[in-house]
């Protein structure tokens, strides 16, 4: 990632320029994907309190987030529930649908899945306004259901763009400059999309349908965009050649191969065991909204507006503080984060005593986004081009489940309860701390182990062949996940 400000010692502006010519037209739609994308995530709970029925009748005075429920513990209680059940249904069927999805992009061509997940999520938004604004359709929870059901199988935005940066791009020099702006751009996405959420929640709505059938006008523009202005980059060779059908036994073929391949290395195993663990901390999340209306009688948007610069901060570590992390050895960076990571984790136990104690680790954790590139780099480097794919297909997968499961625990009554106080409150910062602690642990250890071991400059790492499966003719496409 050096390369985005450096070159040879020297800044060397204007060959980064010369490099992002041929890709400036994919940032604009993806920036503004990223505004949408994420207003989506910071509605979702908001929406579900509007959704929210219950015998108390509510108070002119009193703002319990819904019009038809004047209990507001009740009120977040429930709709923190449902949100847990709901985007962990999403991020469950979203870490199956996304290895297909990547494979379709592969063979079929990336326009293709980028307009299926940009239509799938208009469809998606469209219902979301149906079932808040039309009275025989209100709170629908089969309706809202396969809402998330829809977005969870037809996302894999990340997996198109970065491949179609990989397409243009024509050096690893190049790729790597690309991503990092494609990084920038979303975290400046997220960023005004938390701005704007917190405006919006200000306004302390009890009726969602106009915003929706907005964000649902914003993602059909998008899709239109994307029609216009980004074509099939798929190389011409595959482009041509005529895609093999898409089969149940393929697909099983695949995730038994990937399965004989978790089993068999053992980097593998300890990696994506400690990524795992620390997903299952990463839902403790879900609940910093509603935990904040609760414990520090915050008012909606309140949360937002204090923690909207996380994404700058982020944008920040990724275009100043990536160069020089990218100069260094990268078991030492994933070394630093592992333990800053845990370090932060246990400075939220105290959260249901000071609002610092929450804000402050949270907006901290936005300065170690320059070890994500890292991270993902470090792992493509252990494993050949032609097991690229397969290695990050499995990331995803586990990443994935664990942050559905932990975000239907911490969002359960046996974790969140809005009454608790002191340290009956802080029992999901506890467990967050714990399974941090573990999974952060296991990648220090497993870092400074390939560290010690290593001879010269390549790691020492337990390879295994894999069979290439037809279906997807590029093996080593850029499929980066979050690791």
């Amino acid at each position: 990632m050096s390369q985005l400000l450096v070159d040879d010692g020297r800044f060397g502006a204007r060959r980064v320029l010369l490099q992002l010519r041929p890709v400036w037209h994919i940032f604009l739609p993806y920036g503004l994907l990223s505004i949408l994308f994420m207003l989506a995530v910071q509605l979702y709970g908001p929406f579900l309190r509007s959704m929210v029925k219950c015998a108390t009748k509510t108070e002119p005075t009193i703002f319990t987030g819904s019009a038809h429920c004047g209990d507001a513990n009740l009120v977040l209680s429930v709709a923190q529930a449902r949100e847990g059940r709901l985007v962990a249904m999403k991020l469950l069927v979203h870490a199956f649908a996304g290895p297909v999805l990547a494979l379709l992009a592969d063979s079929i061509g990336r326009r293709p899945v980028l307009l299926l997940g940009l239509a799938g999520f208009t469809v998606a938004f469209c219902i979301f306004a149906s079932v808040a604004g039309l009275p025989v359709l209100h709170g629908s929870p089969s309706l809202m259901s396969l809402s998330f059901l829809v977005e969870g199988c037809t996302s894999a935005f990340d997996v198109v763009f970065l491949s179609v940066l990989a397409d243009l791009a024509k050096t690893t020099t190049e790729r790597v400059t690309c991503f990092s702006v494609l990084y920038g751009v979303g975290a400046l996405g997220h960023a005004i999309a938390i701005y704007l959420s917190a405006g919006i929640l200000r306004w302390q709505l009890q009726n969602y349908a106009a915003v929706w059938l907005a964000m649902s006008i914003g993602m059909a523009c998008v899709m239109l965009l994307v029609m216009v202005c980004v074509g099939e980059t798929l190389p011409s060779a595959q482009a041509k050649s005529r895609p093999q059908k898409l089969t149940l036994p393929r697909l099983m073929t695949s995730t038994a191969v990937q399965m004989r391949y978790l089993v068999s290395n053992r980097f593998l195993q300890i990696w994506l065991t400690a990524v795992l663990f620390k997903s299952l901390a990463a839902g403790l999340g879900s609940i910093y909204a509603s935990f904040t209306l609760a414990a520090y009688d915050w008012k909606p948007g309140d949360w937002q507006a204090v923690t909207w610069p996380f994404e700058m901060i982020s944008m920040g570590s990724l275009s100043f503080l990536g160069p020089l992390a990218g100069r260094k050895r990268p078991e030492l960076v994933i070394s630093f984060t592992s333990v800053s990571g845990i370090l932060i984790h246990l400075a939220q136990i105290f959260a249901p005593f000071a609002p610092f104690a929450l804000v402050g680790p949270h907006l901290s954790a936005g300065f170690l986004a320059f070890a994500r590139p890292v991270s993902a780099a470090y792992l493509s480097s252990i494993f050949s081009a032609s097991q690229q794919a397969k290695v990050q297909a499995l990331a995803h997968l586990v990443h994935d489940f664990g942050i559905s499961v932990s975000m239907a625990t911490f969002s359960g009554p046996w974790l969140f309860r809005p009454h608790l106080q002191g340290w009956d409150a802080a029992r999901p910062f506890l467990l967050a701390a714990l399974l941090s602690t573990i999974g952060n642990s296991m990648k220090l250890a497993l870092v400074q182990r390939m560290l010690r071991t290593q001879t010269g400059s390549k790691p020492q790492v337990e390879m295994m062949t894999m069979p290439e499966l037809p279906v997807s003719p590029k093996a080593d496409s850029a499929e980066l996940t979050e690791c």
